[in-house]
């Protein structure tokens, strides 16, 4: 079966070292015969999240914007390659708003946590690192299945993407790929930190709120972490 990747390019420049480090990925995977889907976040319209929490009760958001698209082509993927620079210790503003408006719709629901995620992060000079594995790497509440995190001090302004840096995102490709077709399940401290997050949903925030999170909850059943 052709493999689906979805790359996520939450950098604002088209050029520069990310730009580079998306076009090897993605040759690279498309070389190996998987099916790529690029989306850059700069060229979407995302509406800022306003916390009305509409998509916690219904599974859908007041704003019409390009996100229902966007939310379709992650769900259809496979696994995903997420790019993003480092600004102020954290991911760049344009990402952190995508982030938002998945939280509730795909984290909560736990839509994507059987998809593997090759996180790309790039700083000039140093920080940022454990940020850009959390964000880039869809953890947390979007608890994907982490396949890998390069993390690239690139200078200020940035030098052009060598051939060890190519090799590494080559590799980093090959491992995700693999990882989605055996597969791979979570280590065992990733699969009891994920079993507890669950545990203090349920009891800290489902059954004090559920008609709040009446969807969320709606999915948890049907996955059988409910009753």
């Amino acid at each position: 079966m052709r493999r689906r990747l979805m790359l996520i390019n939450g950098s604002p420049k088209s050029a520069g070292f990310l730009g580079d480090a998306e076009r090897v990925a993605a040759g690279h995977a498309q070389d190996l015969g998987a099916q790529v889907d690029t989306l850059h976040l700069r060229e979407a319209a995302i509406e800022e999240c306003i916390g009305c929490f509409q998509c916690l009760k219904t599974g859908t958001c007041c704003h019409r914007d390009d996100m229902d698209a966007i939310i379709e082509r992650m769900l259809a993927a496979d696994g995903f390659v997420v790019l993003g620079p480092v600004r102020n210790g954290h991911v760049a503003a344009g990402y952190k708003r995508f982030y938002e408006r998945i939280t509730y719709r795909v984290g909560f629901p736990l839509l994507i946590e059987d998809k593997y995620t090759l996180a790309i992060s790039s700083v000039g000079y140093m920080g940022g690192k454990a940020a850009s594995r959390r964000f880039l790497g869809l953890q947390d509440v979007c608890h994907s299945r982490l396949s890998g995190h390069l993390h690239f001090a690139v200078g200020i302004p940035s030098r052009p993407i060598h051939d060890r840096q190519r090799a590494r995102i080559c590799a980093a490709v090959d491992r995700l790929l693999r990882d989605i077709e055996r597969k791979k399940a979570r280590g065992w401290i990733n699969a009891a930190g994920f079993a507890l997050d669950r545990f203090a949903m349920r009891r800290l925030m489902f059954a004090k709120k559920p008609d709040v999170y009446a969807n969320v909850i709606r999915h948890w059943r049907e996955k059988g972490y409910m009753r």
